[in-house]
């Protein structure tokens, strides 16, 4: 992990660096933002000014179904889409390896839904990629295997491999995946020891740190996001880009109800320059949502609309997210999240994206028309 957050610098140092990429000598972090600038490549050979402008555009399909053929060519064509407005094919890089994250931490009821995945699995295989090549990435192995992208542990005995129909899975949760530079510094404890009395254990440097997933940004040529819409007590909407922070690295339990935490936690993940760099959008289906809750699924709390929307940029996403969260809030006589999520303002604030639908430009994508 870079010095840069290791050290858990204040908010307002993270902004002036980050605006700035003035830091002094030793803070690797800007040095590695200002490398990534303007003229340089990055991911699978694709232009890094191209990939920022398309942080501009967010591309919405709407869904005659749910099932398998829709997704796949709902997911053709967003894909050729993108390409068309980036300038560029996505085609298989140096790294030759490619990561998509997905959501199942709430269960079988509510998770990245498994016709999307294989979509987006059947788009990179068509670019040059292999099923070996892929890494699907989320926190729990468990629940993994109880959404059906792992197989069962009675099939795993039987001669089953511990795999999504080929592509490999890996579990946060594990800590098999991580590297012990790479993690997110944080002063806050795990709630179950600020109760200690072990004066050890609340000083243990090992509890401020969150690792990250190395397979899904690190080695990778790029990534995907394939996040699920709940609200969340700590960052009021989840969505993109709780699943790229909150829901994608270790020691999580500690933000998930601490608004004055969450926020700014999950912001500072986001702004990682190889986070943000490495991730080439993310496709966000509305087939199934929840608007209150948070992530314990509750079936008579959840949303559903035949929309995919797809941006590099996650933090209009999650703009969309808090207003379809605060549409189905009122009609099921909830009070709605009445202010923004701080988030999307930090996320701004950072360079991350922005929330303002005015700075973006919506583009309608159709199926192509079959003769």
């Amino acid at each position: 992990m870079t010095d840069f957050f290791k050290k858990g610098r204040a908010f307002w140092l993270i902004l002036a660096a980050l605006a700035a990429l003035s830091a002094s000598p030793g803070v690797s972090a800007q040095e590695k933002a200002a490398e990534s600038g303007g003229g340089a490549t990055r991911g699978a050979g694709l232009p890094a000014d191209a990939l920022e402008r398309m942080r501009s555009e967010i591309f919405e399909y709407n869904l005659p179904s749910f099932d398998n053929f829709a997704y796949s060519t709902a997911v053709e064509s967003l894909f050729k889409a993108f390409e068309k407005n980036l300038g560029s094919p996505i085609k298989r890089g140096a790294k030759g390896k490619v990561g998509i994250k997905i959501y199942t931490n709430s269960g079988a009821g509510l998770t990245t839904p498994k016709p999307l995945v294989d979509a987006v699995i059947e788009q990179l295989r068509r670019r040059g990629y292999e099923k070996k090549d892929i890494t699907i990435v989320d926190m729990s192995r468990r629940r993994l295997r109880e959404s059906g992208f792992l197989p069962k542990l009675s099939q795993i005995r039987a001669g089953a491999k511990d795999d999504y129909n080929g592509v490999n899975v890996v579990d946060i949760d594990g800590g098999k995946f991580f590297d012990k530079m790479w993690y997110y510094d944080n002063p806050l404890t795990p709630k179950s020891v600020r109760s200690a009395t072990a004066v050890g254990d609340i000083y243990d440097p090992e509890l401020r740190k969150s690792y990250l997933p190395v397979p899904l940004f690190l080695t990778v040529d790029f990534w995907i996001n394939l996040p699920v819409v709940t609200d969340m007590e700590g960052l009021g909407v989840c969505a993109a880009l709780g699943n790229i922070s909150i829901w994608n690295m270790s020691n999580n339990e500690r933000f998930l109800k601490s608004p004055a935490n969450a926020s700014m936690a999950a912001a500072e993940v986001c702004a990682i320059p190889e986070m943000r760099n490495s991730l080439l959008m993310t496709i966000m289906s509305m087939e199934r949502g929840q608007f209150v809750g948070g992530a314990v699924f509750n079936s008579r709390c959840t949303l559903s609309e035949r929309k995919i929307y797809m941006s590099a940029d996650p933090v209009v996403l999650d703009f969309i997210a808090w207003e379809y969260i605060n549409k189905y809030r009122r009609s099921f006589g909830f009070e709605p999240i009445s202010t923004m999520p701080a988030l999307l303002n930090y996320c701004k604030e950072l360079k991350i994206g922005d929330w303002d639908l005015r700075e973006h430009r919506r583009i309608y994508v159709s199926a192509p028309k079959r003769r």
